[in-house]
């Protein structure tokens, strides 16, 4: 595990972020006592990390209050996924990247959280379409 973000105190990532929760990211942290009214976005069937003042909710403008216990989104950063080739690449928007190596089990674990995201969000979404949510289509 690298540690290069820490030491050059690097937190471009947190700036404005789009960070996508699973379900699981957002039960640790509200275990750890934060509420998910005040880190959680929703936005199109998805949840997301909510930014306060241009940066994450969990940044205190010097580091992450919740480096330990961060979603799996951020642990894998600058590993992202491309949606248009459907492959897994280094963020060119990471100062860092080049402290960063795309190995074949960090690739499986973006994978398998992109299906899992994917599948959360389905989820969500036939659930308020069905439940006659604000999005429920009725004829």
């Amino acid at each position: 595990m690298t540690t290069c973000c820490l030491e050059t105190s690097c937190s471009l990532c947190c700036l404005n972020t789009n960070m996508v929760l699973t379900v699981q990211d957002i039960d640790i942290l509200m275990k750890l006592g934060y509420r998910s009214t005040f880190f959680v976005a929703r936005r199109n069937g998805w949840l997301q990390l909510k930014n306060k003042k241009g940066r994450c909710v969990f940044h205190d403008g010097r580091h992450c209050t919740i480096y330990r216990h961060r979603p799996e989104g951020c642990r894998l950063y600058p590993i992202v996924y491309e949606k248009d080739t459907r492959s897994a690449i280094l963020d060119n928007d990471c100062p860092q990247k080049q402290h960063f190596f795309l190995s074949k089990n960090k690739e499986r674990q973006l994978f398998a959280l992109v299906f899992l995201l994917e599948n959360e969000r389905r989820e969500r979404m036939l659930k308020t379409h069905t439940c006659g949510g604000k999005n429920s289509k009725r004829r």
